[in-house]
């Protein structure tokens, strides 16, 4: 175990370093993930490590992919592409905790929750970032009707089409270590599942505000240098929120998924 951790820390400072300069994480966006790093290698080893690390490896590399294109709607989200500590918190935050449960409690395998809540932050953030780049009609999750590109709780038919992609992908990435065709669907389900749910809370629960300036609806409390007024849902449920409860569903459904087998 103290080999293990040794080499944690000199993985996790690795990709912390990468991750900074090649700007996919802010300064306290790659101390989290330093911290999250170690937890999970230097526990679970690259059992653990594998599914984590293709969620962020890849939804990096597709955001910034068209990023001129995205570049439009970072007025409407409240936080950039390059992710700071609370994303990486929320996106990791539960993973890395089932990851100290399985410890304390060796008598369960968690390892499908685990999973499940990786599939569901990738099939969120997938679904995110292809959709902003889809040329097709992006609706309301809630309404079906025709909403602007970059709408909290809009989707479209790439964006849920290359979220199930993103946690077939991470199904596949353990699938090394449990071989069960029916385990790695519940993932699948998991994140889709998830990442509706996000979309769900995105329309309805997490708050939006107005711009006085500009006349923009956006994710920002501030926006134009000035206070934007809230017009919808909680003011404590911002997007950093949204994600953690996606994961957390994530790892639920796998786990209701295992008890009804």
């Amino acid at each position: 175990m103290p080999n293990q951790f040794l080499l944690a820390i000199v993985f996790g400072l690795i990709v912390a370093a990468i991750s900074y300069f090649a700007r996919f994480l802010t300064l306290s966006g790659s101390l989290a993930t330093f911290a999250l790093a170690v937890v999970v290698f230097g526990i679970g080893g690259w059992q653990w490590t594998v599914p984590i690390l293709t969620f962020f490896v890849s939804s990096s590399i597709l955001s910034k992919l068209g990023k001129k294109d995205k570049d439009q709607f970072d007025a409407l989200f409240e936080k950039s592409g390059t992710r700071d500590w609370g994303q990486v918190a929320a996106n990791g935050g539960v993973a890395g905790a089932i990851v100290v449960l399985s410890v304390l409690f060796p008598v369960y395998d968690l390892y499908s929750l685990y999973l499940g809540a990786i599939a569901a932050v990738t099939a969120d953030t997938w679904g995110t970032e292809i959709g902003l780049l889809s040329k097709g009609k992006t609706v309301s999750i809630l309404t079906m009707k025709p909403v602007p590109q970059g709408t909290s709780g809009g989707v479209s038919e790439d964006g849920v089409l290359g979220g199930v992609a993103g946690a077939a992908l991470i199904a596949l990435s353990g699938y090394f270590w449990y071989p069960d065709l029916l385990t790695a669907f519940g993932v699948v389900l998991a994140g889709a599942l998830g990442s509706a749910l996000d979309s769900v809370l995105g329309a309805s629960l997490q708050g939006q505000y107005l711009c006085g300036i500009c006349g923009k609806t956006t994710e920002r409390r501030v926006h134009c240098a000035r206070p934007a007024q809230r017009t919808r849902g909680l003011a404590w449920m911002n997007n950093d929120v949204v994600n953690g409860i996606c994961a957390a569903v994530g790892a639920a459904v796998v786990w209701l998924a295992e008890m009804l087998r």
